[in-house]
């Protein structure tokens, strides 16, 4: 399987399994196109602070700050889209051992683990930002910006990412169904 790309078995006539990369999702999509638009906004930020600092002598005091919004938008918006192309890391010397089927069983349990430990980060996401959204921090800068705001990308980021496992977990389904029916066939 080659990293990077998320795949769905298809059986061909002959027998052979082979790999066809999935498509992503609208979900997947609109998170890759807005962590994009975040990084060319990043760097533009940058570029304007590093012309000012050189021409003028004096700092737009807010850089530092929406760099690290951006970031922590950057990180958490793009989690789908890293799902969706099969981005995160597998234990590789453990695939390679396994046959498809097993493989299949393994990568849905993973999965479904993935969800869990997902659907518990965004639950405590949530809460962490309807506290602070309750008690009205904000954060100690010039732009006293509300602290609910960031956490509320983290929220969505891990929600995102709970969809994101969700179809892949549908697609590891469907590719447990094939691999079995392909079995039986072959008898």
């Amino acid at each position: 399987m080659k990293a990077g790309i998320a795949t769905t078995v298809v059986p061909e006539a002959a027998g052979n399994v082979q790999l066809l990369p999935a498509a992503e999702s609208w979900l997947e999509l609109t998170c890759r196109w807005l962590t994009q638009a975040v990084v060319v906004a990043l760097i533009l930020m940058i570029a304007a602070e590093v012309f000012v600092r050189s021409v003028f002598g004096w700092s737009l005091q807010v850089t530092d700050e929406l760099g690290g919004y951006a970031l922590l938008t950057i990180a958490f918006v793009g989690l789908p889209t890293c799902q969706a192309h099969d981005a995160f890391h597998h234990v590789h010397f453990l695939d390679a051992k396994l046959k498809p089927l097993p493989q299949a069983w393994l990568r849905f349990a993973f999965s479904a683990i993935s969800l869990a430990g997902a659907a518990i980060l965004c639950w405590q996401f949530a809460t962490f930002t309807l506290t602070t959204w309750r008690s009205g921090d904000v954060a100690a800068t010039t732009l006293l910006t509300p602290l609910w705001i960031p956490r509320t990308v983290m929220t969505a980021g891990t929600a995102c990412l709970c969809l994101s496992v969700l179809r892949s977990l549908y697609h590891d389904y469907q590719r447990i169904s094939e691999l079995r029916a392909l079995r039986k066939r072959r008898g």
